[in-house]
């Protein structure tokens, strides 16, 4: 159901734009960066492999289904947080501009 508030016309411009100056690979850049050093890729790499290894033929799809809200709900704050404030800082300077 497509939401009221205009959001989702608005995304896609965003991701345009953000794709179009480089920042969407910045920011997963820097995402990717901090992950690693705050050790969540390497946990989320081992539950990834656990759950493989304990699936009987489970569909790549379930794993994914199963896994995504965990390894959302398991990005430390901090890390959230600054990706945010990088996403803010660009939309306003384009919003200025």
């Amino acid at each position: 159901m497509p939401r009221a508030d205009g959001q989702a016309e608005l995304y896609p411009q965003i991701l345009r734009r953000m794709t179009e100056h480089g920042e969407y690979d910045r920011l997963l850049w820097m995402l990717t960066q901090k992950l690693s050093e705050s050790g969540w890729l390497d946990d989320f790499r081992d539950k990834s492999k656990e759950l493989a290894r304990n699936a009987d033929n489970m569909p790549a799809e379930t794993m994914m289904n199963e896994l995504l809200p965990q390894a959302e709900a398991s990005i430390l704050p901090k890390v959230r947080q600054e990706i945010v404030a990088m996403i803010r800082q660009f939309l306003d300077k384009q919003v200025e501009g």
